[in-house]
């Protein structure tokens, strides 16, 4: 199944971020608080540390998240990986450093915008956040068990 917002195709899988979800919502979502943004290669998206006011989802490319320098903790490959999620905290500042790896299409949502949609909609912001920690979750999991089998 495929849905179109604002002329961008992403493909809907089971893991992404707003499926099944109210499609008025999503789509007063779409229309107040996302914007299209393409990358090059090697581009910088934001770096650790810096103010953060944007959460995106992954349409194409790969993104590397690196802690503390150069080392890569995670890499974005897949359609609706979801990255800059440390935007959604209060006084946020990024947790890491994301890096183009590829030319890359993202979806860049401005979370100030979509908490005030989720102000309105509380049921659907709690869907949201609770699919974000299990996103976290997973993540999380995934580098504690790499650390471990060093």
């Amino acid at each position: 199944m495929n849905e179109k917002s604002k002329g961008w195709e992403f493909r809907v899988t089971e893991m992404d971020l707003f499926s099944g979800l109210d499609l008025n919502v999503m789509g007063e979502i779409a229309d107040t608080a996302c914007t299209e943004e393409i990358y090059s290669k090697a581009t910088l998206i934001f770096n650790e540390g810096d103010s953060a006011d944007a959460l995106f989802i992954l349409g194409k490319g790969a993104v590397d998240l690196k802690i503390g320098g150069e080392k890569t903790v995670y890499r974005l490959t897949d359609e609706s990986d979801i990255f800059g999620w440390s935007s959604l905290v209060e006084n946020a500042r990024y947790t890491a450093t994301a890096i183009a790896t590829a030319d890359i299409q993202a979806v860049k949502i401005d979370t100030r915008k979509m908490n005030r949609v989720f102000n309105d909609n509380p049921a659907f912001g709690l869907a949201v956040y609770r699919r974000l920690s299990a996103v976290f979750n997973k993540r999380l999991s995934s580098i504690y068990h790499r650390f471990l089998s060093v």
